[in-house]
């Protein structure tokens, strides 16, 4: 109960966003993590990130969102079983390799 209560509050005060419309100007940003589909410019996911200082982000909690969603996301469509790959960037960086496996239920 105490976990569902910091994660309202977590969800209620960061800027955690779902990949829309205007997702795609903010996508590949400083403060931002963001997964793409393989062609590099599909924007699937992104995640706006908790300012920790002047000019630093938690992206370490921010990715962990955006993994935990993406592998929702791409596990929804894909088959049981199967590997799922994605492009995956922390703030303006280069967008890495990433996957995420669907386990059978």
């Amino acid at each position: 109960m105490t976990r569902l209560f910091i994660l309202a509050v977590l969800l209620g005060s960061a800027s955690i966003v779902a990949a829309g419309p205007g997702d795609e100007a903010r996508a590949g940003t400083k403060g931002t993590v963001t997964a793409y589909d393989l062609d590099g410019h599909t924007v699937l996911e992104n995640k706006v990130c908790l300012k920790m200082g002047r000019y630093s982000w938690d992206y370490v909690r921010c990715g962990n969102w955006l993994r935990d969603s993406i592998k929702f996301q791409l596990c929804r469509r894909a088959t049981a079983g199967s590997t799922v790959p994605y492009l995956y960037q922390i703030g303006d960086g280069r967008p890495m390799r990433s996957s995420v496996y669907c386990r059978r239920y």
